[in-house]
């Protein structure tokens, strides 16, 4: 398997603006030119398990011809950062065999565009809305922040691996308030967010379009913040009005912001 990168590992050290413009031996002029002329790519969101299924179930779905694998950071992920880079290596050998040519992957991301949409205003948007936001405003920054690199790449398909449902539990980063508001938010860009995994419920189904045993959470980052919308006893309370409101009066807006600096 192709190893990492060691220039990687700066970088996610110092975890820089690195949205728009890329150093050159990650993303060169002449790789976007190339990327430019093929036809029908797709940018894919690399993570844990549930997005390298997504882009599977993708390339089955939908006319894909090759796939750009990007990998985000936020401010409070921890964990071994090789991992993403391992299962892109063996997503890319599960597609080339279907002829599906996938690029070198890139990293993205923005720890202050993160803090203004999940921390900067924390306490307020907790007293105006009734709900710690992290989470939810955390996963609209993750497809945001891969619209820039869209646009430069010529893509208008971007995949993603979120689930209504995992085997009957609640994310509410991940209900369909939640995954309506992103897809809206992507599409304001003329950008398709493709969640081609949305109604999938079970993770035996998640593992079978990936051909191997992988528990959800498991050999992907974590964050410190993971959970933190649960109540004690595993439940979770939430007020789909709230969420609305929190993006149609404060995340869009925040968003699009810090997106349009960069385009």
């Amino acid at each position: 398997m192709k190893e990492m990168d060691s220039r990687f590992l700066e970088l996610l050290a110092d975890k820089p603006d690195l949205i728009s413009d890329f150093p050159d031996w990650m993303l060169s002029q002449s790789a976007v030119d190339a990327i430019r002329a093929t036809e029908g790519v797709a940018i894919a969101e690399i993570a844990g398990r549930d997005s390298v299924a997504a882009v599977i179930r993708a390339c089955e779905l939908q006319p894909i011809k090759a796939v750009f694998p990007t990998i985000a950071y936020t401010g409070t992920e921890y964990g071994r950062w090789k991992t993403p880079f391992e299962k892109t290596e063996l997503m890319k050998e599960r597609l080339e065999r279907s002829s599906i040519k996938v690029f070198d992957p890139v990293v993205v991301g923005s720890p202050r565009m993160w803090w203004i949409l999940c921390g900067k205003d924390t306490a307020q948007l907790n007293q105006q809305y009734g709900f710690l936001p992290h989470c939810v405003g955390c996963h609209l920054y993750f497809h945001a922040i891969r619209i820039p690199l869209a646009k430069k790449l010529g893509s208008t398909l971007i995949i993603g691996g979120e689930r209504e449902s995992h085997d009957g539990r609640i994310k509410i980063n991940q209900i369909k308030v939640s995954l309506d508001a992103y897809q809206v938010f992507v599409k304001k860009f003329d950008i398709e967010l493709f969640l081609p995994l949305r109604h999938v419920t079970s993770g035996e189904e998640i593992e079978s379009i990936i051909g191997m045993q992988w528990d959800e959470g498991g050999q992907q980052l974590d964050c410190v913040l993971s959970r933190n919308y649960r109540q004690r006893d595993g439940s979770v309370i939430y007020n789909e009005e709230s969420i609305k409101r929190f993006f149609s009066e404060f995340a869009f807006d925040a968003a699009e912001k810090s997106i349009q600096e960069y385009l």
